[in-house]
């Protein structure tokens, strides 16, 4: 046969090793299996043992199973074979199949049928049967001395001295190397490691630096421990321990695949979270229920000007501003220890002594059995640019709705002109019918009488004038926004008052329907006047284009929805395209040949500051509906 000495000698000396440990037979049938499938023209290989009180043949080597016989299983008989086997221990697989056995239809229905079967034991008083199916190409000629060998290493191993017992009995995979580590024994442990491959393979379990390894380990007189070997996708670590005296070295290995992965994915999550913690411009701290630092990452020197072993100890609610310090700090325990966790906006003092807003996300970590809250971890980060964009962005929205009250007030002149005019015309009128009563008075009574009367009127039209006048300076009021309850029907009546003039003038009559007892709103009085007056001009404009020089209605309607209230505007104009609707809202957008297209992008956008909305819907029976929803005032 082809066989080098150096591919049989490693399966053949684990094999007799085996043998002469006199383990049970199957493992030595499994041994035997393996030590023959080192042999390049061996295709395949069984082991059978002779069964006499069923008189057949039984696999038992742990390989790939044969197929049942044909015919009936309780008839099944491998006498014929047997007593062939007892005259001619060499028989082709081609002789077998036609013999009247249960194996020949075995053998023909799994296709096998180039090789031998060979008689061979492998325990005293015994019988057995290895079955080889080789190449197509190879020959036939060396089996017989192949089974010969084999019987004679059978029996020498009978009288060979055993292996060294701690090898044997060691139950992690184990075998033993000579000084230019190639192997000399082998124990069952690393025989299963193995699995299918032959023992000639062995040199893939162990490390591909094994030889300086097991050099150095005999050089230096010591063990090494914890080398780690890859095995396909199974991970082992060996040790090496050293026999100067006998030049040989035990290695022993153990399987660490799990082990092995959980440390890498421990290390790359530390390495992960050291790379956040160290590098993140968030802060991420630690805290005690009531407060106080435990710990934080070093973004706290970036952003508050204190190294985190500076925090450690000192209370949180010491940096707040002392405007939040008793409602925030309350509010994120309660919300803590209710819910778990908790988001909070809040100024916080930076070591220089500048504040800052924050907005700190925290989580609850509970005690498992009681629930009780242990400890608090908070992720914070500044958001006092944002805080300060939002309040510039706001500054510009009341410098553009104050710009454009302004234009409002201007396209309003005539009609501010005419409401003033008239108590003022008035005054004058009764100012000079007084003067004139006043020279002729004498001693007449009556003169004096409406002198007086004539004063009085003078008074009331002159503090009519004077609350025209002290509306428009409120309307065109320019400073910061305030928030405050306001009796919404209050408001859109005085709105109604500033464009009654040009109403009157289209012939619109606004009729109101607003009821007296509505909730309050919270919202800036002068903008939400703005708004009001924008909805109410925007309507006497579509009901004098859809009716020009005839009368015409706008309805004002208010109610409490969801929880906000709402006001609508409705009025009996021409309506808009579904297209247009969706467009109504955009600024610059407008179907006036000389409109600016920012009243109704300017009033969603002061409702929408005052947490309401503002949506444009199409009326019953033609025109257009704007309704407003602003949120209920608050007590605090």
């Amino acid at each position: 046969m082809n066989l080098s000495s150096d591919q049989a000698a490693v399966p053949l000396q684990a094999w007799l090793r085996i043998q002469r440990e006199a383990p049970s037979l199957h493992a030595r049938a499994a041994a035997l299996r393996r030590a023959v499938l080192g042999c390049p023209q061996v295709r395949q290989a069984w082991y059978l043992t002779w069964q006499p009180a069923s008189r057949t043949y039984a696999q038992d080597d742990g390989g790939p199973r044969l197929p049942p016989g044909q015919g009936d299983p309780l008839a099944a008989s491998d006498q014929t074979l047997f007593e062939a086997l007892t005259t001619q221990p060499c028989l082709s697989l081609e002789a077998v199949r036609q013999l009247p056995c249960w194996l020949a239809g075995r053998l023909r229905r799994a296709a096998i049928h180039h090789g031998q079967a060979l008689a061979l034991s492998l325990e005293e008083g015994g019988a057995g049967l290895l079955l080889l199916q080789v190449d197509e190409d190879a020959g036939l000629e060396w089996l017989p001395w192949l089974r010969e060998l084999l019987a004679q290493l059978i029996a020498l191993a009978g009288g060979m001295a055993r292996s060294a017992p701690l090898l044997s009995a060691d139950p992690q995979p184990a075998l033993l190397l000579d000084a230019r580590a190639r192997p000399l024994e082998f124990n069952q442990a690393l025989q299963e490691l193995l699995g299918e491959r032959p023992l000639a393979q062995v040199g893939e379990l162990l490390p591909v630096n094994h030889l300086p390894l097991v050099r150095a380990c005999l050089q230096q007189s010591r063990a090494i421990e914890a080398v780690e070997a890859q095995d396909g996708e199974r991970i082992l670590i060996w040790s090496f321990i050293p026999d100067v005296a006998e030049q040989r070295v035990l290695a022993r290995c153990r399987e660490a695949t799990q082990e092995i992965r959980e440390q890498r994915e421990a290390a790359r999550a530390r390495r992960l979270y050291r790379l956040i913690t160290e590098n993140t411009t968030d802060l991420i701290s630690r805290h005690t229920p009531d407060g106080v630092f435990l710990d934080a990452t070093p973004a706290s020197w970036t952003l508050l000007g204190y190294w985190p072993e500076e925090l450690r100890g000192l209370a949180v609610d010491g940096l707040l501003h002392p405007q939040d310090q008793l409602q925030q700090a309350k509010q994120a325990r309660e919300a803590l220890e209710q819910d778990g966790y908790h988001t909070m906006s809040y100024r916080i003092r930076h070591r220089d002594g500048h504040y800052l807003w924050f907005e700190t996300a925290s989580r609850a970590i509970r005690e498992t059995y009681t629930g009780a809250v242990v400890e608090v971890v908070s992720v914070s980060r500044d958001i006092t640019a944002r805080i300060q964009a939002e309040e510039n962005k706001r500054r510009l929205e009341d410098e553009l709705a104050h710009t454009t009250r302004l234009i409002t007030l201007g396209e309003l002149a005539s009609g501010i002109a005419h409401e003033i005019n008239q108590p003022l015309a008035a005054v004058v009128n009764y100012a000079s019918a007084s003067q004139r009563y006043l020279q002729g008075v004498g001693g007449d009574q009556a003169a004096v009488d409406k002198v007086a009367q004539g004063l009085a009127r003078i008074t009331e039209h002159a503090n009519h004038a004077s609350a025209v006048i002290k509306r428009l300076r409120a309307f065109l009021r320019k400073g910061q926004r305030r928030m405050q309850a306001l009796n919404l029907a209050e408001v859109a009546r005085e709105a109604v008052r500033l464009c009654n003039w040009e109403a009157g003038a289209a012939q619109v009559a606004v009729s109101d329907a607003l009821p007296d007892n509505l909730p309050p709103v919270f919202a800036d009085r002068v903008l939400l006047e703005q708004v009001l007056l924008n909805l109410l001009r925007n309507a006497i404009e579509a009901n004098r284009d859809q009716h020009p020089g005839s009368a015409s209605q706008i309805r004002l309607e208010a109610g409490e929805r969801d929880g906000s209230l709402m006001i609508r505007v409705i009025d009996q104009g021409a309506g808009v395209s579904e297209e247009q609707l969706g467009k109504l809202f955009t600024p610059f957008y407008t179907s006036k040949a000389d409109g600016l297209g920012l009243g109704l992008s300017m009033s969603r956008s002061i409702v929408e500051g005052f947490g309401g909305s503002l949506e444009a819907l199409p009326a019953e029976g033609g025109g257009l509906c704007l309704e407003c929803r602003l949120p209920l005032g608050r007590e605090d």
